[in-house]
Parts: structure tokens; C-alpha cells; sequence
């Protein structure tokens, strides 16, 4: 077997584009280098990059027939355009050294020059490496970044998982799904969600009372959130809480510090009378107390001796929508608030 490879590993097709110069991937042994993938293709508004080329009947592809009607089964709008980001076929991110995508890139560019695309999804690791120099699909998929080819033209990018990934684990389909509308219909539809977001801190004792007045006794969902100098509810603290009712977000200052209601500033009898409104707040039976995570804030909260009722858990209801999507808080922003996430 070692006498056969040493005879083969000899007969390289050579690579006549000068570009690919210096790139240890023609030192392999390849049927053929350098394929300009993108000299066929048409301006359009999206276009889907892949990793690497692949072969099949004798021809090269972007994504192989089942990648590709994996693509198509969501993305139904029949706009796009399919190239590689890497133009060798059969090409692994492992073998793409720091200098082999620096000189790649040069193709990159082109193919986006070509396209014109106002937007990109790079599927997977590799491509989203090759085209934004950031790792990680897994943190940055659903998220976008503007490109810019050395022409000066511009572009959005979004990461997205793989179809690859989707054919070999059917439970990353949904945020395949949205991660394509979302990014669709914002930056080719120019659907974007507005929001008037705002807060008011609470500092003054009476501002907490006017609160309490409000939402001790009200009918109407709010959130709950609060933040702490830790994990451990034994020993950690509630720095700040939240409430989010219909009309505003009110955020009251405990154990933070600059807070005026800490005890060494504030004078024990107040800073009770403080929690003893935070209480009547949270033990209100009448409507619904949202949190992420509900069992993390409650552990909190009962060492203060605040029993807080009608508890919802948007982690909880989420598994209940999607019992395979990721849960975290971040996962649902990026989901259902992308817009939000992006004007911070």
C-alpha cells in the first residue's frame, strides 16, 4: 500500500492560477485545483457558501444534492446562488492554514464580487472562517457581520449551521430555519422590528412605593429578572431587581453597589421596608410572573423569605414550542428579538 502512495503521490494535476501561488493544499493529491465555482453564477441578492467543493458524476457542486434540497426545502424564495468558499474540492478546515485562506480569500472576494449578494450565509465553520475570520458556529450562527471585498464592495454575512449538520442531526433544523427567515426578511425584505425600550431605576424610596402601588395589586403579566454577584444563593447576593410590566421596566437597586438602599447607607429599617415592596410585588396572586429560568431567581428570592406565586418559565414554555431547540436566554433573543439584540 506505502509503494502504491509514493507512485501516485507523485501525479499532481498542476495548478495554473497564479493567485493559489504558495497554498500547501497543491501539494496534495487532487484530481484538480482551483475550480472557479462562481464564473457561472448570476448577481443575485443571497448567496450560500459552503465549505469546499465536491465532486459528483465528474462535475463539482458547492453542496451535494441532499445539502442542497435540504437548503431548498426552507429557503423558497429562488433567488440564491450556491458557491464555496474554499475552491478545491474535498478540502477540510484542518488543512486550511492561516496563509492557504489568506490566499483563498482572493477567490472569496471574487465570487462576492460576482454575486453581488446583499446577503451571505456562511454554512458552517469553515466558510464562516474564510469569509469573517471568526470561529465557532455554534455561539455565532444567526448573528451578522458586515464584509467588504478589497473592490469595496459591501455585504451581510450570517453564519448558519451546516445542512450537513442537519441531515446528520435533525434537531439543529429549527434554528437552521430561522436563522435563514430571520436574516431573509431583514436584510433582503427590510423587515425590521421596532421597539421603544426603556427603564427607570428606582432610588428614592418613593419611587419603589409608587411601584409597588402599581404592580402589588395588578391583574397584568410582568417579567421578573434580577441580577447577583454570583451563582450561590447561599452566599451571593440579589444586586439588582426587575419588573417589566405592559407600559415600562422598572429596576430597583438592592445589594448593588451604588445602590441607596444597601444597609450601611440606608439604615436597616428602610432597607426592610424596601424588600417588604419587592415582596407584595412578587406574592401578588393575581397575574402571571414571567422568568427565564424561574428555579435560579426563586433560590434567591426565599432567602429573603419571598414566596413569589404564579410562577411561568419561559424556559419551561419554550420546551413545550420546541423541545430540541436550545433554551438559553441569549438562544431565545436571538430567536425571537434579533433586531433588539443587534441597536444594544
Amino acid at each position: 500500500m506505502n509503494e502504491l502512495q509514493n507512485i501516485y503521490s507523485g501525479l499532481k494535476t498542476p495548478c495554473s492560477n497564479t493567485l493559489c501561488e504558495g497554498c500547501t493544499i497543491l501539494e496534495e493529491s487532487k484530481p484538480t485545483y482551483a475550480i472557479m465555482d462562481y464564473e457561472s453564477l448570476v448577481e443575485g441578492p443571497v448567496l450560500f457558501l459552503s465549505d469546499s467543493l465536491r465532486s459528483k458524476n465528474g462535475a463539482f457542486q458547492a453542496f451535494s444534492n441532499q445539502e442542497r434540497k435540504a437548503i431548498e426545502n426552507i429557503y423558497q424564495y429562488g433567488d440564491a446562488q450556491y458557491a464555496a468558499a474554499v475552491k478545491c474540492p474535498s478540502v477540510k478546515e484542518k488543512d486550511m492554514t492561516p496563509g492557504n485562506m489568506l490566499l483563498c480569500r482572493e477567490h472569496l472576494d471574487a465570487t462576492i464580487d460576482k454575486v453581488k449578494p446583499r446577503l451571505v450565509y456562511t454554512c458552517g465553520n469553515l466558510a464562516m472562517k474564510m469569509l469573517i475570520k471568526k470561529s465557532g458556529i455554534t455561539n455565532k450562527r444567526g448573528s451578522s457581520y458586515e464584509f467588504t471585498t478589497n473592490s469595496g464592495f459591501s455585504c451581510v454575512v450570517v453564519p448558519i449551521y451546516h445542512p450537513y449538520a442537519i441531515l446528520k442531526e435533525p434537531r439543529h433544523t429549527y434554528l437552521f430555519e430561522t436563522d435563514i427567515k430571520n436574516a431573509y426578511e431583514k436584510y433582503v425584505l427590510g423587515k425590521k422590528a421596532t421597539s421603544n425600550f426603556s427603564y427607570i431605576v428606582a432610588t428614592p424610596i418613593e419611587e419603589v412605593e409608587d411601584i409597588a402601588a402599581k404592580l402589588a395589586d395588578t391583574s397584568e403579566t410582568i417579567a421578573v429578572d434580577i441580577e447577583t454577584t454570583g451563582l450561590n444563593f447561599l452566599t451571593d447576593k440579589i444586586q439588582t431587581i426587575s419588573f417589566t410590566a405592559p407600559d415600562q421596566t422598572y429596576v430597583i437597586p438592592l445589594d448593588h453597589k451604588d445602590s441607596p438602599f444597601k444597609r450601611q447607607a440606608f439604615g436597616l429599617v428602610y432597607v426592610d421596608r424596601v424588600w417588604a415592596l419587592v415582596r407584595s410585588i412578587l406574592e401578588n396572586p393575581k397575574n402571571k410572573k414571567v422568568f427565564h429560568n424561574a428555579k435560579f431567581d426563586l433560590k434567591f428570592l426565599l432567602r429573603h423569605e419571598i414566596h413569589t406565586k404564579n410562577v411561568w418559565d419561559t424556559k419551561i414554555m419554550h420546551h413545550f414550542v420546541n423541545e430540541t431547540a436550545p433554551k438559553s436566554l441569549m438562544d431565545l433573543v436571538k430567536l425571537y428579538f434579533a433586531d433588539e439584540l443587534e441597536n444594544l
